[in-house]
């Protein structure tokens, strides 16, 4: 649609404008000129109509590719944790739910932290004491040596 409003435009300027040209020896270079105007306008018209359109379309699927390289190898003693075999997925909420059993203060403070609510030193001193038990027992946990209820003695005989 545009490229036929140009098109119509640039007709009707160039006749206007033939109609000036009174040396008849000039009139077909003249429109040869014109003839190459109009080439170019639809040339760049139908390079940014097609860019566009071809930009925002997926094209055809290609064939798979080559394979890559290997990745790194993962994290030494990390196995897959199996859900059946009493196995801890998630150490940290786990030794934090056990910690707020032993410690009601924590959690008191968890629903002050929650509510955005300003901590006092009391409440800053339990958050971190609990930050330095889960640093402590964290990697106990991730071993994978300890069944729940193991590590839950564990988690009670580090209070005593």
């Amino acid at each position: 649609m545009l490229l036929t409003i140009i098109a119509i435009i640039i007709v009707f300027v160039a006749i206007i404008i033939g109609q000036f040209i009174v040396n008849p020896t000039l009139q077909p270079v003249y429109w040869m000129l014109v003839f190459l105007l109009f080439v170019s306008v639809a040339n760049i018209y139908m390079t940014f109509y097609y860019y566009i359109k071809l930009r925002n379309e997926p094209g055809i699927k290609g064939e798979r590719g080559n394979p890559g390289l290997q990745g790194e190898g993962g994290g030494k003693g990390v196995c897959v944790i199996n859900t059946q075999c009493d196995a801890i997925q998630l150490c940290d909420q786990f030794i934090k739910t056990h910690l707020k059993e032993l410690l009601p203060e924590y959690e008191r403070v968890l629903d002050k932290q929650n509510n955005s609510q300003l901590l006092n030193n009391r409440d800053r001193s339990i958050l971190s004491q609990i930050q330095s038990y889960t640093e402590i027992l964290k990697p106990k946990c991730e071993s994978g040596k300890y069944s729940k209820e193991e590590m839950k003695a564990l988690i009670k005989n580090s209070f005593k």
